[in-house]
């Protein structure tokens, strides 16, 4: 099984003084649909269903929902967010630092003067700009629908490929370059985000969604030799995870296996090594649900039931990680 290196360990190690952090009261049975999927009469056998919020059809799949005596919860994408990229490219993680990246996009060419390639559609709530302008859209949608159980919120790390290995799963920072084209947050941004989004739905449990980092033998084929899990990868995701895990009571854990390209052991692996003192009973495994029949679900649910997890999800709709990289002007950011 994949562990930190000593000194991830130790930073995770400081998440011991969680454990004071009460768990689920009861194991936690869901499955995540799109406003088109949220039929009462295929849910009928679910314990929740968490609808994704994307728009105008949100309204009537929630009243659906609930008239059919389920419990709801709503599920927000944060971190990967097409308009907002178009609209502001300058809040985009960027791909600075390894140019190991290129491998996966050997036909981008490089940026010039005045310019620097950015992680398209990944706009982090790491950015003071990003998070106010993901923290209004939060409200707007929420604004007129029915009071949920929890809100499940997906993507509160930072981009795909953070240093520029190349690795989908490394998230743990917004910029590993010089160049900055927005305000940058601390540590806390993840923490102070779901803290914000608990003040706007009072009364339900807000959920982060959360994706381990890479992991040992990642290093030559996933990281391009970049030997990013012995460096700061696990370190920063401790220190960012330690400041979520005090905020909130339940967490999930992203575990789709399919999706990021490894095996169905790899459920439980997540579930065991996501952080030395956050209890599997606090965590709600994703697991895939697409593209997948019943006995490979099963297999999911039961890998996540063997690692101690607290209840598991199983996303019926896609969960899309995609990246690309952009070339845009660098956009210095305003001081205020």
């Amino acid at each position: 099984m994949p562990r930190p290196s000593s000194g991830g360990r130790a930073a995770l190690a400081a998440c011991l003084a969680l454990a004071s952090a009460s768990p689920l009261t009861a194991q936690f049975r869901g499955e995540l649909v799109a406003a088109a999927q949220a039929d009462p009469a295929r849910l009928g056998g679910t314990g929740a269903v968490v609808l994704s919020l994307a728009g105008p059809e949100d309204l009537s799949a929630a009243r659906r929902i609930q008239a059919a005596g389920l419990t709801l919860y709503y599920w927000i994408e944060i971190g990967r967010n097409p308009a907002l990229a178009e609209a502001h490219p300058e809040w985009m993680a960027s791909l600075q630092g390894h140019p190991e990246w290129r491998r996966h996009f050997p036909n981008v060419g490089l940026p010039q003067p005045g310019e620097v390639v950015k992680n398209f559609p990944w706009v982090p709530v790491h950015y003071r700009e990003a998070f106010d302008a993901h923290l209004g859209r939060v409200a707007a949608l929420l604004k007129d629908l029915p009071a949920p159980a929890g809100i499940f919120l997906n993507d509160l790390q930072a981009a795909p490929s953070a240093c520029g290995c190349g690795n989908g799963q490394c998230r743990w920072t917004a910029d590993y370059g010089p160049i900055r084209t927005a305000t940058r947050l601390g540590a806390d941004a993840a923490a102070r985000f779901v803290s914000a989004v608990a003040q706007l739905a009072r009364g339900a449990r807000i959920i982060p969604v959360w994706l381990t980092e890479c992991e040992e033998h990642d290093k030559p084929e996933r990281c391009a030799g970049v030997a990013c899990y012995t460096g700061l990868c696990w370190k920063e995701y401790a220190a960012q995870l330690e400041l979520l895990a005090r905020q909130a009571e339940t967490l999930a854990v992203l575990a789709p296996y399919r999706l990021f390209d490894r095996d169905p052991a790899w459920v439980g692996k997540a579930v065991r090594t996501f952080g030395a003192g956050v209890a599997p009973a606090r965590l709600i495994a994703v697991l895939q649900g697409w593209d997948l029949g019943t006995a490979e679900v099963e297999a999911q649910i039961e890998r996540a039931r063997q690692a101690g997890a607290g209840g598991y999800l199983v996303a019926r709709m896609k969960i899309d990680q995609s990246w690309d990289p952009r070339i845009v002007p660098r956009i210095v950011p305003v001081t205020r």
